[in-house]
């Protein structure tokens, strides 16, 4: 058989996983964090939410020394709280801590994308506009939309080469996103999606001007539509 008969014989590659279902865990801290993370962002841990740390050592079949560790690693992220007399419960954000978080997100944000804007390929932008074109066939904000939405911003961020700052962003976002998921419906997938090919726009243009202007924009419509549910439950 020929190179280019093998070729046309071998399978097409799978569509790719989120990281989280498919990552093994090089320690039992980190898969039982992933797992308490998941669920808080999935909302089956809400605002206030008990944590009690043999249930989830039972449950993970694991001591609870990795657990605790999970739980401090989980703290450092804003997701849970450790209150005296009362154990560690899932934080619940108000509209005070929510505009604070997203004002800080704004701002790592628009660093972010000014420093893509200077530093991204032609290859990382026929990504972006293939994980576009693929939202673009969506009608509405399910669960493929919001992996492929991370996916475009992870790829954004990938293309600043600064780890540090990467990491920054995905705790601020990680602390948000449950409350996205909550109330994501509510902003619509038209606008949001003009507004992510304006910033591929502005990024092929190599314009960080313009890339932050929109990612601020961005971003702030989300905060305004969160805060407006915050005291309505949307913690949970």
């Amino acid at each position: 058989m020929t190179r280019d008969a093998a070729q046309r014989k071998r399978p097409s590659s799978p569509e790719p996983v989120p990281a989280t279902a498919t990552t093994p865990f090089p320690s039992r801290q980190e898969a039982v964090a992933e797992a308490l993370r998941l669920d808080i962002l999935r909302g089956r841990l809400g605002g206030g939410a008990r944590l009690d740390i043999d249930e989830i050592a039972a449950r993970h079949g694991v001591s609870r020394t990795p657990v605790r560790d999970a739980l401090k690693q989980l703290e450092s992220e804003g997701l849970v709280q450790v209150l005296p007399y009362r154990g560690v419960e899932v934080t619940a954000l108000t509209d005070d801590d929510l505009r604070e978080l997203f004002a800080i997100r704004i701002a790592l944000e628009r660093l972010a994308v000014a420093q893509a804007a200077l530093r991204i390929t032609e290859a990382e932008l026929d990504g972006l506009r293939r994980i576009l074109r693929r939202m673009d066939r969506l009608k509405q904000r399910d669960r493929s939309w919001i992996a492929l939405n991370i996916a475009f911003h992870d790829a954004i961020h990938a293309a600043t080469r600064w780890p540090r700052l990467i990491e920054m962003i995905r705790i601020q976002r990680t602390n948000v996103e449950r409350y996205v998921r909550a109330r994501g419906s509510e902003l619509g997938i038209a606008r949001q999606q003009a507004e992510h090919w304006a910033l591929v726009e502005a990024l092929a243009r190599h314009d960080p001007e313009a890339a932050e202007r929109i990612i601020a924009g961005h971003l702030r419509q989300t905060m305004d539509v969160l805060c407006r549910g915050s005291d309505s439950g949307v913690a949970g």
